[in-house]
């Protein structure tokens, strides 16, 4: 039921400039819409997909936290990955974090789909135990 991985992952994490490069950010409650880049003459942000998790179907692996520092970390409550800054890191780094996710939680959404997720995911509650009961259950297809 807990994530032995992440621990050690929020120690590691402490240890490193990540902590030092981001003290302003609160990771239990930042949401990545706020930290897009935003041009002010077009009224749109600078770039037209964001980075998401989809948290539900994260299983805390830490993988993509681990590549990409300053765009995901693991979240306390539930141990899932989350962005907290839209493109902390370039292009290649986001992808190969992408490209490490062994669920394929991560994905590129427009905005208004970032910015709308993410004030839906205040009220979500990840039942975790009934995730593991059906994976548990053989209701999978191989």
């Amino acid at each position: 039921e807990d994530n032995d991985v992440l621990p050690d992952f929020q120690e590691v994490s402490r240890e490193t400039e990540f902590v030092e490069l981001n003290p302003e950010i609160d990771m239990a409650t930042v949401e990545s819409h706020t930290t897009v880049e935003w041009d002010h003459e077009t009224n749109q942000p600078f770039r037209l997909q964001s980075v998401y998790v989809d948290e539900v179907t994260c299983i805390g692996c830490t993988m993509c936290a681990t590549a990409a520092m300053s765009t995901f970390f693991m979240e306390d409550e539930h141990g899932r990955a989350r962005v907290f800054q839209q493109w902390g890191d370039d292009d290649e780094t986001i992808q190969i974090a992408i490209d490490t996710c062994p669920v394929d939680c991560i994905h590129y959404i427009p905005y208004e789909e970032l910015m709308r997720l993410e004030i839906e995911r205040r009220e979500q509650n990840i039942n975790f135990k009934a995730r593991l009961v059906n994976q548990g259950s053989g209701g999978y297809a191989g």
